[in-house]
């Protein structure tokens, strides 16, 4: 039995009712008449926890027992990107030491901010691929790269151009062939949160929860071509069970770091 339904908002028009069709389709869950429910209600009856409202804006997702409401936002790539034009640098893009024409393999790919930056970078010469195993972000960040509008055009072309795969990261390191990615990144779920980001506090309830392992951080390191890069919380002693030599690279007054394990 699904965890999940897909629904509309009140008096939905027949575009709509086939948006909403395509998801459900998409999603492989049940689409259910709203009949004038709340959304609380709808999950109530539908024995359900999740529910994805189509409406005339972006798709919404609702789990009411938790008060959450998600939907996909860039979050702060466009601010990283004009940060990176203005020649401020970004903490990210020199622990990847990433130029245009490289691939990155995002392997917890969440909302795609940093896979924004990412693509950005490299360029239309380049190449990211980012893996979600959660369905419902994997389903909503795909839709978002595709179709969230955004200025300026470049920052576009980089969201069209980022490849989601919605799967678990160790099955898709073990199926890729050795060297096949300049970079593979993870951004794990850290430990504690960071305090003052609501958005974010929305993605820890929702992500993979599990740290990098050691089997995932072996397969990375054959699938890497130059190197695996790892964000952290900053000052994190997550780097003392390796024994690899790590290269940390922290920004400024920044709260995150990341450290970089050369494989070439």
């Amino acid at each position: 039995m699904s965890d999940l339904v897909v629904t509309t908002s009140h008096k939905a028009s027949t575009e709509q009712q086939d948006r909403a069709e395509v998801w459900a389709e998409r999603l492989a869950v049940p689409l259910v008449p709203r009949k004038g429910r709340s959304i609380a209600e709808v999950a109530t009856d539908e024995h359900v926890t999740g529910v994805l409202v189509i409406s005339d804006r972006e798709p919404v997702y609702y789990e009411p027992g938790r008060q959450l409401e998600y939907f996909f936002h860039p979050n702060m790539a466009k601010v990283r990107i004009h940060n990176l034009k203005a020649g401020r640098g970004d903490p990210m893009i020199e622990a990847m030491q990433l130029s245009g024409g490289d691939s990155v393999l995002d392997c917890t790919l969440g909302r795609g901010c940093d896979a924004i930056v990412a693509s950005w970078v490299v360029g239309a010469a380049g190449k990211v691929a980012g893996v979600e195993r959660i369905p419902i972000l994997a389903a909503l960040t795909a839709h978002g790269l595709a179709n969230y509008e955004i200025q300026p055009d470049d920052v576009a072309a980089a969201m069209r151009r980022i490849e989601v795969h919605q799967a678990d990261y160790h099955d898709v390191l073990t199926d890729a062939a050795p060297a096949s990615f300049d970079i593979v990144y993870f951004d794990p779920i850290f430990d504690q949160p960071l305090d003052g980001s609501p958005a974010m506090d929305l993605l820890r309830a929702l992500a993979d929860q599990h740290s990098v392992d050691a089997v995932a951080l072996r397969e990375a390191r054959r699938v890497a071509r130059r190197a695996v890069v790892i964000k952290q919380r900053r000052g994190s002693d997550y780097w003392e069970q390796w024994p690899f030599p790590f290269e940390i690279v922290a920004g400024g007054a920044s709260r995150i770091e990341y450290g970089r394990l050369s494989v070439s």
